[in-house]
């Protein structure tokens, strides 16, 4: 089966998107002829080696077809970018099939999020580009049920990780810390939903040395922002805000600490508590993070709502139940073992991909 994925990503790793992308890719070519378009022509190392170069979006079929690459589906990454509306012209013309996957864009939860201006962008650009795909293809059952607008079929093949050689070992049991990496979006991400939480239990907190590091990249003046929240807050001695960390440095971070947390109000699958996961991190995770139930089937770790309230609850219910967080992060481990290695994850959606193109 030939396959061209498109998205527009960089190689900013703490993206997620830009992170999933080329895992999917790389290890979908095991099962796959596989091309890759990135719409701002950035070249993503990772994945150089299936990258189409282009000058214009006129372009790519027509060489890819002289190159005798006529793709049998065409899975495009996210729906909010204008050059979706403008290939797809080329698609339908070429009566090529494509599938999206919106990665987590038009759940009901993520279309809140200055909704009367979506809502009007969505009529207006994006509805025929939804409605002409053969399937969205979803991250996760949650995300599946929460996309309410009008759709084609709709289908889940997530995320994956690649397990790593070394894992988390031993823990404290004098103190407890926890750390967030990931991007610095306060809505999205829910960190307000967090610092807010950690502020109702500041107290408690201080007097059982729990700490709190997030990490990420200082974009749109977001750690500004943060930063002057967690001071209104008075928990500046509590949370502690670090630039970003990727590689070795991220490694290193996560088996430093006892605890992720991360409490999104929405996503597609949150490639960053896979990640601690496969380490042998426990977590804490709320409802938006559509991690939730895996994470209570392998007694994985420690889940909340999406409230103040509740985040405050599962972090003093965490820290209590230190005892069994070497327990619960080997629980961690089998969970990504059993459900989220790449190699499982990429024959699934080839295997997807080729039910729907027949």
């Amino acid at each position: 089966m030939k396959i061209l994925h498109i998205a527009q990503i960089t190689n900013n790793l703490t993206n997620g998107v830009n992170a999933v992308v080329p895992q999917h890719i790389k290890y979908q070519s095991a099962f796959a002829d596989i091309r890759f378009v990135n719409y701002n022509k950035i070249i993503i190392d990772e994945i150089s080696r299936w990258q189409v170069e282009f000058n214009s979006l006129n372009d790519i079929l027509p060489n890819l077809k002289v190159q005798g690459f006529i793709p049998d589906m065409v899975i495009i990454h996210e729906v909010n970018n204008l050059k979706n509306v403008k290939f797809l012209k080329l698609l339908l013309k070429m009566k090529i099939p494509y599938i999206i996957v919106p990665h987590g864009e038009i759940t009901r939860t993520a279309l809140k999020k200055k909704w009367l201006k979506k809502k009007i962008a969505y009529i207006l650009l994006f509805n025929k580009f939804i409605r002409k795909a053969i399937a969205i293809q979803c991250l996760s059952q949650v995300e599946l049920e929460n996309i309410k607008i009008k759709t084609p079929k709709k289908f889940v093949s997530t995320n994956g990780v690649t397990l790593p050689d070394k894992y988390k070992t031993s823990f404290n049991s004098d103190k407890c810390n926890m750390v967030y990496i990931g991007r610095l979006d306060s809505f999205h991400k829910g960190l307000d939903l967090l610092l807010e939480g950690i502020s109702k239990i500041d107290d408690y907190c201080r007097i059982n040395n729990i700490k709190l590091n997030i990490y990420g990249p200082d974009v749109f003046g977001r750690r500004k922002t943060l930063q002057a929240l967690i001071e209104k807050l008075n928990i500046n001695d509590i949370v502690f805000l670090n630039d970003e960390v990727i590689g070795e440095d991220k490694i290193k971070v996560l088996l430093e600490n006892d605890l992720f947390i991360q409490t999104s109000r929405f996503e597609g699958m949150p490639i960053g508590i896979l990640e601690a996961m496969s380490y042998g991190l426990p977590c804490i995770i709320t409802e938006g993070t559509n991690l939730v139930s895996d994470v209570i089937a392998f007694d994985a770790g420690y889940n909340a709502g999406n409230t103040i309230e509740s985040i405050a609850d599962a972090i003093k219910t965490a820290v209590v139940d230190s005892k069994n967080w070497s327990i619960k992060g080997q629980n961690a481990i089998n969970l990504i073992k059993q459900k989220y290695e790449w190699e499982m994850i990429a024959q699934d959606a080839i295997n997807r991909y080729k039910e729907l193109g027949e």
